[in-house]
């Protein structure tokens, strides 16, 4: 049993089970995203090992439990390890690999030329090379950028992080959902398009839907200029952890007067955020708590690159997509 199929995607099983009997683990923790929690016992069928399920949160490689108790190492479900975040215990990363692919659309074959950039979440990493065969079978050049140390494989990008961006006359990415590629789309400051291989659909981000973002978050912006008691939150999650970043953020609010409070999470829901009842909080953990998921919060949710907008303490003005390169 080497490569094992659970739902839609593949998994190498094999590779897991040699390295962890090669580092002579008995007892492992398995970490687990929720969209295969409910398929918890498939996955231990697949390991000789004693096996305690973790049944915290798990949003990405960034979210990695703090200790793993009396078990030997941690098998981690679905992403690939952030080369800079390295935990105290050892991790065996077990990679989710989407097996539908649907070949790109005439209609965008017939739409680009020139050079095009590919990107891809890990899950669609290994179909870049089949984009780009059909790419160069289309008399177009196809480039995969590399991304800084955050980043394992050349083209893959995260929710917080595109440092694989490349200068191209066009922009594909490969995957499903639209918050990597309208953060990718504003980190370029450019058109991205997006092709869904599962459901075979072609859309685009441009300059139109940047735009109706961005006065969404300009509102937000808005409401927060007068805004007293503030929130800076710092995550406890060792792939999102940026102190230095919260107190630096606590440090501005306070020399313009405003009344700050630090606060320590390890999950930020609308449950743990929204009892304290201030004003407005900045999170310094994964920009998604804010840019995708801030309408269900009551309190006002902005990134630290907002709130310096808010105080006037950006002299450009211009929104940033907020990207984690490094944690500390």
């Amino acid at each position: 049993m080497n490569r094992v199929e659970v739902g839609s995607y593949e998994f190498d099983v094999g590779s897991a089970r040699e390295k962890l009997a090669a580092s002579g683990v008995e007892k492992i923790l398995l970490q687990i995203p929720d969209g295969f929690k409910i398929k918890a016992d498939v996955f231990m069928d697949f390991f000789d090992q004693d096996v305690i399920i973790w049944g915290g949160s798990c949003y990405g490689a960034c979210d990695l439990p703090k200790d793993i108790g009396c078990a030997d190492a941690l098998l981690h479900v679905g992403h690939a390890e952030i080369p800079n975040v390295v935990p105290d215990y050892p991790v065996v990363y077990l990679e989710g690999r989407c097996r539908i692919w649907n070949d790109l659309p005439n209609e965008l074959l017939k739409r680009i030329d020139g050079k095009v950039a590919l990107y891809a979440p890990v899950q669609h990493i290994h179909q870049i090379e089949k984009a780009a065969e059909q790419i160069r079978k289309n008399n177009c050049t196809p480039i995969i950028g590399d991304g800084d140390k955050r980043i394992k494989y050349p083209g893959q990008i995260l929710g917080c992080n595109y440092s694989v961006k490349e200068d191209a006359d066009h922009h594909l990415y490969i995957g499903t959902g639209r918050f990597h590629p309208l953060g990718l789309s504003f980190s370029l400051g450019e058109e991205v398009w997006i092709f869904d291989p599962v459901t075979d659909n072609l859309d685009k981000i441009g300059e139109e839907e940047r735009d109706a973002f961005l006065r969404k978050r300009y509102g937000m912006i808005a409401q927060a200029l007068e805004s007293e008691k503030i929130m800076v939150m710092v995550s406890t999650k060792p792939g999102q952890y940026r102190e230095r970043l919260a107190k630096d953020t606590l440090a501005r609010g306070r020399e313009v007067g405003k009344n700050m409070l630090l606060t320590r999470f390890d999950e930020m829901t609308p449950k743990e955020v929204d009892q304290f009842r201030w004003d407005c909080a900045v999170c310094t953990a994964c920009p998604r708590i804010v840019l995708d998921d801030g309408d269900s919060f009551r309190t006002i949710m902005l990134t630290p690159e907002e709130f310096k907008i808010a105080l006037n303490l950006n002299e450009e003005k211009d929104w940033t997509m907020d990207e984690i390169t490094k944690v500390l």
